[in-house]
């Protein structure tokens, strides 16, 4: 039995005898020419050989050995399937200088697939919001703009308090709905879908493509997973292993639902005393949308509210008394609105 160590140098057909050790066989000490051969279960002989090194069939996974041998003081190599071969012998090296025969055996095969880690669900968003509604067709109108910017942000302190993948945060802001800016104030809940990675696969032999019968077996960790092979025996000391690794490329789709009051600025007609119906006066918000993080910092998303806003005017049709100058009513506007949220995402 032996452990052949690795080389990184390819033997081409024209290379010189000292080159070709891609995997060097034992020697006996302070001799270069101890004879070691290959043979196949077709009971051919590989002479001379000196370097014997685990592959695979071109084009496929077959597993294979690729023998360096030299053949009139030129290395040459030949791929062969190792179900073909039945043994290497190195003349001279075992007990009472016995031939030291090495059975060749295919290794077992193992797999592992990582994914991207699931997103933090503790982040910080500040985001530029642009939205356009539908007109306002409230019985009184309170002059809304169909067109409004926004400017909101949300934290999410939380973590995963609701579970896998989902988020609970605290959205606050400045909306204007024309001349006039309002405060929203709220709660918002998203859920992230599976992380998007690139996929990059990297595969090769354990310890290394050189090792054949040793005493110690491999081990590899828990998150290995083995795949059925096509041969009855196999080589315990080494394997072949497949690594799936998909790397985050900062894309996170995402889908979520919010809602809040949203209290007025000081403006003209702010609040909702002295009104003759004070009792109209409620702001509030609700809305859903999709969105995803890019390059793990930027957020875009499309969403979709729904507003209900007032305003206190003079009452045109309400004459002033004595005890009440001026008259003022409560106007709504229920507004249905577009929104395209464009900003910066940090996780913790």
């Amino acid at each position: 039995m032996w452990r052949l160590a690795i080389v990184f140098a390819f033997g081409s057909a024209a290379a010189v005898a000292q080159y070709c050790r891609d995997c060097p066989l034992p020697q006996r000490s302070g001799k270069e020419d101890t004879s070691v051969y290959v043979l196949l279960r077709d009971r051919t002989r590989i002479e001379n050989c000196r370097s014997i090194v685990r592959t695979f069939l071109p084009g496929s996974t077959v597993q294979a050995v690729r023998v360096q041998y030299l053949a009139g003081g030129i290395c040459r190599d030949t791929i062969v399937p190792i179900v073909s071969v039945l043994e290497v012998g190195a003349v001279g090296l075992g007990l009472d200088g016995q031939p030291r025969i090495v059975p060749i055996l295919p290794v077992r095969q193992f797999e592992r697939r990582e994914r991207p880690p699931e997103p933090s669900a503790s982040f910080v968003e500040v985001t530029a919001v642009g939205g356009a509604t539908g007109k306002d067709t409230s019985v009184r109108r309170i002059g809304s703009s169909q067109l409004f910017p926004s400017v909101e942000a949300i934290v999410a302190p939380f973590g995963r308090m609701l579970g896998s993948r989902w988020s609970l945060g605290i959205l606050g802001g400045a909306s204007s709905d024309g001349t006039r800016w309002r405060i929203p104030l709220g709660a918002h809940v998203r859920y992230w879908f599976a992380p998007q990675g690139e996929l990059s696969i990297s595969a090769g032999y354990r310890p290394d493509s050189c090792t054949f019968n040793e005493r110690t077996p491999i081990v590899l960790g828990d998150d290995y997973r083995q795949v059925p092979v096509p041969y009855e025996r196999t080589d315990p000391s080494a394997a072949y292993v497949l690594d799936y690794v998909e790397h985050p490329t900062g894309w996170q789709p995402f889908l979520f639902v919010e809602g809040g009051a949203l209290f007025d600025t000081d403006f003209e007609g702010a609040g909702r005393e002295p009104s003759l119906n004070p009792d109209d006066y409620g702001q509030w918000f609700v809305g859903a949308g999709a969105g995803t993080t890019a390059w793990r910092w930027l957020t875009l998303a499309i969403a979709y509210r729904y507003q209900r806003l007032n305003v206190r005017t003079p009452c045109a049709v309400c004459p002033p008394g004595v005890d009440a100058p001026n008259n003022y009513v409560v106007n709504t506007a229920n507004l249905h609105s577009l929104l395209l949220k464009i900003g910066i995402h940090f996780r913790f």
